[in-house]
């Protein structure tokens, strides 16, 4: 094996280890929801997921695996980025797929630490991660302005998972047989739109908070989940979101064995 069928090699196992450990949390954390919508339990955090994992037989091994993972997943992110893997290019738009990529790397690095916290019986932080960051930029120089443009971000983010689903822009990258795709196209789809729905809700109530200059109107996953099952016909609402976060896990995992994982900056022809 040469140095580059070794590279490439590597980076190929990176990422559908990434892909497989990103669908198990999502697949947790849509079960998780679901039980927030019909029971009165707590609404739950993407974190939560761990906490499940940890509960169960072996869940020290469990956890330091999922943050390996996690870890796995950060790293192609990256590679996706700085190499330009999917070529996206230079242009304004491209640019902003690959600095949303760095964002990603960087909230599962984050989602990795806290599972390894939990691994080491370090407990959870059971703050409110998004309000709290919302409270340290207010108090920036221009930190109203920055915060908006955080909200504003994220709802960029939710508008290229609906695209992505309308358009079906995975499927360029898909290799499976037309029989797989006509069930795996569907999954995709309203997986990537639900989870664009979770991006849109927080970033709308953090504009709302660098609007009124009011950290506490940030919500975070869970307070947006919380907030969404008070309202009319909220657990209904709640409970089809929640199936369909499930079905974005059932996508990432899906990724996990059909995506083509590409090191070169040549994109597939449609």
């Amino acid at each position: 094996m040469t140095q580059r069928q070794a590279l490439i090699w590597s980076v190929r196992w990176l990422a559908r280890i990434g892909y497989g450990a990103r669908g198990v949390v999502y697949l947790i954390f849509g079960a998780l929801a679901l039980e927030t919508a019909f029971t009165l339990s707590a609404a739950h955090d993407v974190r939560d997921s761990l906490g499940v994992l940890q509960g169960l037989p072996g869940g020290r091994g469990l956890l330091v695996a999922m943050a390996a993972g996690l870890i796995a997943y950060a790293l192609w992110r990256l590679v996706q980025s700085l190499f330009d893997t999917d070529g996206h290019g230079w242009r304004p738009a491209g640019l902003s797929v690959r600095l949303a990529l760095l964002v990603s790397a960087a909230a599962h690095i984050s989602l990795a630490w806290a599972g390894l916290r939990l691994a080491m019986a370090l407990g959870r932080d059971e703050g409110r991660p998004v309000q709290s960051a919302v409270a340290r930029v207010l108090a920036w120089p221009g930190g109203r302005e920055l915060v908006i443009a955080g909200g504003v971000v994220a709802l960029i983010v939710a508008v290229a998972h609906w695209h992505k689903a309308v358009r079906a822009g995975f499927r360029r990258w898909f290799v499976a047989s037309p029989a797989a795709m006509r069930w795996i196209d569907p999954v995709s789809r309203i997986g990537l739109g639900a989870r664009g729905l979770l991006f849109a809700g927080i970033g709308a109530f953090v504009i709302y908070a660098g609007l009124t200059v009011d950290a506490s109107e940030a919500l975070d996953v869970a307070g947006l989940l919380a907030w969404v099952r008070e309202a009319d016909y909220g657990r209904w609402w709640l409970a089809a979101w929640a199936l369909g976060v499930i079905l974005f896990g059932a996508y990432s995992v899906i990724e996990a064995f059909v995506r083509r994982v590409e090191i070169s900056s040549t994109r597939p022809r449609q």
